[in-house]
């Protein structure tokens, strides 16, 4: 009686008031997705596992009832270990969810300043908040500030990457990364700023994978073929081949595209070489069986190509023909 009590009076001094409880079974169910999405975890579970000591903190978070955000609340103030600081900034994520729920109001802002929660733990809480409820672009805006040390870097970059869009996503992760200097040392972590990279800027991407450890560089160098080749490729297709490869990549550019599928891997092979005055060769893909029989497109086929390409490269051509 007297820990329920102990615990009722910890609850009373952080909530004096009876605000309507804000998690309600839609905000449960959307905290509870967020999490799966998340590969499980939350980064407020990241945080109150791996900085309080909370293990469980997956089952006490979001609270279903009064009496389990007492329990929670009890938990992290009375957590050995545990400073000050780092106590008042948990709760203040927890005020946020009741702003959240009662619009207008500022209980966080209100909690911090009587607590004195410092400006950058603040920032910090409000970024990782923002994280959880898949609010991307006013997460960056408080985690990008220099004042912040952000936690768990490599998960912040894959939920930029993998629930922010498409085109929002990649733009986030690449100001996250150049804004924080996060150094990038896991493979997973490479692989996503490399997405990022891919879809912000083809030249940046050719010149990162060239940066990234050895082991990753093939996978990275023929992912861009691929991604030049199926999005926007009428102009990522150019941007591939005017860029600056090394004789190694020119062949690793060679035979993944003479293997692919894509429908304009050989179209590319075949610009390639003919850009690089590598003639003799784009006259013999052109000339492939493969692409000899296909309809014509604005009244150019492989086969008139060939025909064009004999007639250009003149009498070598055709007395190698006749050899």
């Amino acid at each position: 009686m007297d820990l329920d009590r102990s615990s009722l009076a910890i609850y009373r001094s952080i909530f004096p008031e009876d605000k309507k409880f804000p998690y309600t079974r839609d905000r449960t169910g959307q905290i509870t997705r967020h999490r799966s999405s998340l590969d499980g975890s939350l980064f407020f579970d990241y945080v109150l596992r791996e900085i309080a000591g909370i293990e469980d903190a997956d089952r006490l978070y979001p609270p279903k009832n009064v009496a389990a955000l007492r329990t929670l609340v009890t938990t992290i103030m009375e957590k050995e270990g545990l400073d000050k600081l780092k106590r008042d900034s948990f709760i203040y994520y927890l005020k946020k969810d009741f702003d959240f729920a009662h619009p207008g109001s500022d209980d966080a802002g209100s909690y911090s300043r009587k607590a004195l929660v410092q400006p950058n733990f603040c920032s910090l809480m409000d970024g990782l908040w923002a994280l959880d409820n898949f609010r991307f672009e006013e997460a960056i805006m408080y985690l990008a500030d220099p004042a912040v040390t952000p936690v768990n870097p490599h998960k912040i970059l894959s939920a930029l990457i993998h629930h922010a869009g498409p085109t929002l996503g990649p733009r986030l992760a690449a100001t996250f990364v150049q804004a924080t200097q996060t150094k990038l040392d896991t493979d997973d972590s490479i692989r996503d700023y490399f997405t990022a990279f891919k879809a912000t800027s083809i030249e940046s991407a050719f010149l990162y994978q060239r940066t990234v450890p050895e082991s990753l560089q093939h996978e990275l160098f023929t992912s861009l073929i691929d991604h030049c080749l199926t999005v926007r490729k009428e102009v990522n297709a150019l941007k591939l081949i005017n860029l600056p490869f090394t004789p190694k990549e020119q062949q690793m550019f060679e035979d993944h595209v003479r293997h692919s599928s894509l429908p304009a891997a050989q179209d590319t092979l075949i610009i390639k070489q003919m850009h690089q005055g590598q003639l003799d060769d784009a006259l013999v893909a052109a000339k492939s069986a493969r692409y000899q029989n296909e309809p014509e497109l604005g009244g150019l086929n492989w086969a008139s190509l060939a025909r064009g390409l004999s007639l250009g490269i003149g009498p070598r051509a055709i007395n190698e023909e006749t050899v």
